[in-house]
């Protein structure tokens, strides 16, 4: 389709996403000089005229719902307006995945970054509710986390609405799985069906999948009559005897005995005492890193957001230094995106040398080609002296004289490498590893050497997954 220059006063500067219906596109407002996010619709698109009036109006809708709020954890809404074929709301422009993204990547969230998430939405839930507005489609993809570790709420698009032609219109509209049972049948709701979704999405970072799953009928039908696999059958027992309670409130089928608003299903979160205040307070959600060339931002189509955010410095872990991990954690981010931070720490507390953090980080990186790319960046890291190590440290004099640092390759490490060699090279696989410890200052480097000798791409991502502690 062509694409507009303008719409309004607004410059278009990029296309951020494009639906059966309508497009998202980052655009300029000349006015103030900022970046917008503008959302629009294709009336003429609409199947007739009655269909055409509901979409413009919940369209209004989100513009009027949003417009009375503001609130760092809901994108703030700028204008409304029409342009030729377009209704558009211009709205702010937020860099960052949304939530569902980042759960594809890692679906088991450590628990500080789940409560970090949770407090920040029923946050913003809370103070929306008190302006008298719900959301009614909570779920992940319409939770955004921005560069910085903030979540913003989007999508109001079906938010209580007070014309009543409309709400019948749409009383049924939201997501399977994050609807609450009175949204499937048609009934009055209230403010609760956002507590009902936020708990949904509590035992989804919790257990790692969702509470209802299978086709839109079977979802409506567990809903409405079945209880969802206790958390002691996904997670850990300290998690869930906490946690159960707490799901239970939220999802109550009867929205009288779910938690009255959303302060009091935070208040029940705060009662976790077992989290390490400090670890959960500095817990920050790296959205993206630099990323390689000609790889696109990542966008979500209805809330304009993208970005090449800089990740943020590792915390320091006993035994390592910030500044170490930091390249680590930067070159992680190209491929898991916002998890970085959170799969570098866990890994730091489980081992104390670079090559078993680089091996135990390439697990988690689902494809074997960006496996292989990662190595590829480490060892590049390597090469280059930027990486540094907990190992042991010998002093060695070159030809020239300078005095240059050599880690200690163990003698575990390097029989751990014959073994794995071995397996893919067979009798030779003993000179390859002999020159390549020959070669290398360190056990990245090692391990580098070592997987170089593979072609590029599956084969090499398998070799380093084989070199686990």
């Amino acid at each position: 389709m062509q694409h507009p220059d303008k719409l309004g006063k607004y410059a278009i500067t990029g296309l951020l996403g494009e639906g059966a219906m309508g497009v998202v596109y980052k655009g300029y407002d000349p006015g103030i000089g900022r970046q917008v996010a503008i959302k629009t619709i294709r009336k003429s698109l609409a199947a007739d005229h009655s269909t055409e009036s509901a979409l413009s109006e919940r369209f209004r809708n989100e513009a009027r719902a949003v417009g009375r709020l503001n609130h760092p954890g809901i994108v703030a809404i700028y204008d409304l307006g029409e342009h030729e074929d377009n209704a558009f709301i211009a709205m702010e422009f937020v860099e960052g995945r949304d939530l569902s993204q980042i759960l594809s990547a890692t679906p088991n969230l450590p628990e500080p970054v789940i409560l970090r998430v949770m407090h920040q939405l029923l946050d913003a839930l809370e103070y929306a509710h008190q302006q008298g507005v719900w959301h009614r489609d909570i779920k992940p993809a319409n939770l955004i986390i921005t560069s910085a570790g903030q979540l913003k709420v989007t999508d109001f698009g079906i938010a209580r609405i007070e014309s009543a032609a409309l709400t019948q219109v749409t009383s049924t509209i939201g997501t399977p799985g994050y609807m609450a049972p009175e949204q499937y049948i048609g009934e009055s709701f209230d403010h609760r069906v956002d507590i009902f979704a936020a708990g949904v999405l509590l035992y989804r970072m919790l257990a790692g999948q969702p509470p209802f799953s299978g086709s839109a009928e079977t979802v409506m039908y567990a809903i409405m009559n079945k209880d969802p696999t206790p958390l002691s059958q996904l997670t850990d027992g300290d998690l869930a005897a906490f946690y159960q309670p707490i799901v239970n409130g939220a999802l109550a089928r009867d929205a009288k005995q779910r938690y009255a608003n959303a302060t009091a299903f935070r208040t029940a979160l705060l009662k976790r005492k077992d989290v390490d205040a400090a670890s959960a307070a500095e817990t920050t959600i790296i959205v993206h890193s630099a990323r390689g060339a000609g790889e696109p931002s990542p966008t979500r189509s209805g809330s304009g957001h993208s970005g090449a955010g800089r990740a943020t410095q590792q915390t320091a872990l006993t035994g390592w230094d910030a500044t170490m991990l930091e390249p680590v954690q930067t070159a992680l981010a190209r491929f898991m995106g916002p998890m970085a931070k959170v799969l570098v720490r866990q890994a730091a507390r489980k081992c104390h040398d670079l090559p078993g953090l680089i091996i135990l980080l390439t697990q988690d990186i689902p494809s074997p080609e960006d496996r292989s790319k990662f190595l590829t960046l480490m060892q590049r890291h390597a090469s280059t002296g930027t990486l540094g190590s907990t190992a042991h440290q010998t002093r060695e004099t070159g030809a020239s004289g300078a005095t240059m640092e050599r880690q200690v390759l163990s003698p575990a490490l390097i029989a751990r490498a014959n073994l794995v060699m071995a397996k893919h090279m067979g009798p030779i696989a003993k000179i390859i590893v002999k020159k390549a410890a020959a070669k290398a200052n360190s056990p990245t480097q090692f391990v580098a050497l070592l997987a170089q000798e593979m072609p590029d791409g599956p084969q090499r991502a398998q070799l380093i997954t084989e070199f686990q502690i």
